[in-house]
């Protein structure tokens, strides 16, 4: 046997170093692989993060945007509010006047029925302005859900 070890040991040698080098090979594209792998789960993770705060800015600015538009809507109605304050405080005084002015004056006297019309046409004008302010709203709405489904494709 030591005989066959000294006649072949060059071959064997030199099969013992290829298995070496194959084993070496192989070991090094199993850890490329394995780096591979993980750059890419690296990847995907930073990606995700990257989506999740795009869609928190996204729903902040919404958040945002829609406390504008109902501060814009309660500016609104307050100045309504303001001004139908201050309309009734006029009514009030032209119909104390009115009736001042009728105890004694004639036919051309200013009646009741003006004081009743331009009352009725202010709570009508509150009115619309109370649903235009709603309308608003869902416009504003309504636009940002359009913009969200353009910004989406």
């Amino acid at each position: 046997m030591l005989t066959l070890i000294r006649r072949f040991w060059r071959p064997l040698a030199s099969a013992a170093a290829v298995l070496l080098l194959c084993l070496a090979i192989w070991g090094y594209g199993k850890s490329q692989y394995r780096q591979g792998v993980a750059d890419t789960k690296a990847e995907a993770v930073l990606q995700q993060i990257s989506i999740e705060q795009g869609m928190q800015y996204e729903r902040d600015r919404a958040d945002a945007d829609y406390r504008g538009a109902v501060l814009a809507r309660e500016t609104a109605q307050k100045d309504v509010a303001a001004v139908r304050a201050r309309l009734d405080r006029l009514l009030r005084q032209h119909r104390d006047d009115a009736k001042i002015a009728s105890a004694g004056s004639g036919s051309d006297a200013a009646g009741p029925d003006w004081i009743g019309i331009v009352g009725a046409c202010y709570a009508e004008y509150g009115e619309l302005g109370a649903d235009a302010a709603r309308w608003a709203d869902q416009l504003n709405g309504l636009q940002g859900y359009v913009r969200a489904i353009q910004q989406a494709q």
